[in-house]
């Protein structure tokens, strides 16, 4: 059943929550933990859970994060997406800075 939302979501959108949500799931069961378990620890039902790990677009970002932060995966998340680690805004800030840099003009009080 695809809802409207994931149907017009580009396709690596899609197949990146699918692998998020399968590295999440992933995470869980290292942990030894049941899917019931997490559940209740996150707040949410046992479905969407499963959609969670899914990689259901309709799944909020608050029961990502909390998931996330229940498994102990938070830190690395808020890394992920930390402005040091936005590689792509670095090069645009680099590819604007000036070829050469003039010494300012000095101020002449005179012609004022």
């Amino acid at each position: 059943m695809t809802n409207e939302r994931s149907a017009h979501a580009p396709f690596e959108v899609s197949e990146g929550l699918r692998e998020i949500g399968q590295a999440i799931r992933v995470a869980r069961l290292r942990r030894r933990q049941p899917a019931s378990d997490l559940a209740s620890r996150v707040g949410v039902s046992l479905p969407t859970l499963r959609k969670l790990e899914k990689g259901d677009p309709s799944v909020s970002l608050g029961v990502f994060a909390r998931a996330v932060w229940t498994l102990g995966l938070f830190p690395a998340v808020r890394r992920a997406v930390s402005p040091e680690n936005d590689h792509l805004a670095a090069s645009i800030e680099t590819s604007r800075l000036p070829s050469r840099v003039r010494r300012p003009r000095e101020l002449n009080l005179d012609d004022l």
